[in-house]
């Protein structure tokens, strides 16, 4: 299983614990986020600590899924960003977009 999911208050841990580098790991992503949104979820922690690598198949969705996010009053956040993850996040800019946020267990 890709991700899994832990609810911590009102918001929604999604711990990603694979690298999203493909069509399968993508959609299998898209899928986890699809399901939070369709249940209504306002407050999303993306925590990729385990991804070291992601391309544009995890990017992508992440792009997508923070403005439905958004326009449904919600809002998406990372856990602290570490390794080629977080140069990707910087050179992206992705880091200005989307907030970090310290407490999660």
């Amino acid at each position: 299983m890709i991700t899994t999911v832990e609810r911590i208050g009102n918001r929604v841990v999604l711990k990603v614990h694979e690298d999203i580098v493909d069509m399968k790991s993508g959609e299998a992503f898209k899928a986890a986020l699809m399901t939070l949104y369709s249940k209504g979820e306002k407050e999303i922690i993306l925590d990729l600590r385990k991804v070291k690598i992601m391309n544009s198949y995890g990017i992508g969705k992440i792009l997508m899924f923070y403005k439905r996010f958004r326009e449904s009053g919600g809002q998406i956040y990372l856990t602290p960003l570490q390794g080629s993850i977080k140069e990707i996040f910087e050179a992206l800019m992705l880091d200005k977009l989307i907030p970090e946020i310290e407490s999660v267990v």
